[in-house]
């Protein structure tokens, strides 16, 4: 979880600019997580999960292929 994650960073010495960079991928990974089942449920659009991300249609595109998830909700 974040908290073990922030402890053990804080153990290491870690620099500020890296462990913010981390809970950033982290955030943007969750919060994609979430948008992606609201999709496949049909639940929000594909457009709507991109703008919510924060990127292009076509980003969100090529990041979904590159986990090899599904860019339909079909």
């Amino acid at each position: 979880d974040t908290m073990t994650f922030l402890r053990e960073q804080l153990k290491e010495g870690k620099p500020d600019e890296a462990v913010r960079l981390e809970l950033l991928a982290r955030g943007f990974e969750g919060k994609l997580t979430e948008l992606y089942e609201q999709f496949q449920r049909s639940e929000c659009s594909f457009g709507y999960m991109a703008e919510h991300l924060g990127v292009t249609t076509w980003d969100l595109y090529s990041l979904l292929e590159q986990r090899e998830l599904r860019t339909t909700n079909l």
